[in-house]
């Protein structure tokens, strides 16, 4: 696959318009400006010149359902990961991991977790075994979603998700 020139850098609400074309909630994105500007959360992205192809959520809340896994140390949370589809399997979501991993080692914070559903994205899940993630604690609900599906018929979708840590 070609490989392409991209920045990993801090997003701004200056960057919503492209941000939306990745995910169109604009009240998700509000949400985590004030989480950052409240000093929260980070909010990271990767940009090909000014235009957003991916982002992550970190969290600086501490993870709590994780602590038994951490002596009782501080872990903050990566939330919903994404790359465009037509930029993934490039390395994008591995450098926005790590940045994720650099911001928590700056704030004196020792764990980065995450959620991952292993049935419907094993893919993440072997991305995050491969950068040094274990899987701790058991299979539990993360969130239930309505959405519509194809055929316009309104549907729910329960995401069964794992815990997955490490030492950064």
């Amino acid at each position: 696959m070609k490989s392409i020139e991209f920045q990993i850098r801090k997003i701004e609400e200056s960057d919503l318009t492209s941000l939306l074309r990745i995910k169109n909630e604009a009240s998700v994105h509000m949400d985590r400006f004030k989480q950052q500007a409240a000093g929260r959360a980070v909010y990271i992205g990767a940009f090909i010149k000014d235009s957003a192809i991916g982002y992550v959520l970190l969290s600086l809340d501490n993870k709590e359902d994780v602590t038994p896994y951490t002596n009782g140390s501080r872990c903050a949370d990566m939330i919903d990961l994404l790359i465009m589809e037509p930029y993934r399997d490039r390395g994008i979501g591995s450098e926005l991991i790590l940045a994720c991993e650099e911001a928590c080692r700056q704030k004196k914070i020792f764990y980065l977790g995450l959620d991952v559903n292993p049935a419907d994205n094993p893919r993440a899940k072997l991305l995050y075994e491969r950068l040094g993630y274990r899987a701790v604690g058991k299979l539990h609900l993360d969130g239930v979603y309505e959405y519509t599906d194809e055929a316009g018929e309104p549907r729910t979708y329960e995401d069964w998700c794992v815990d997955m840590i490490k030492a950064v």
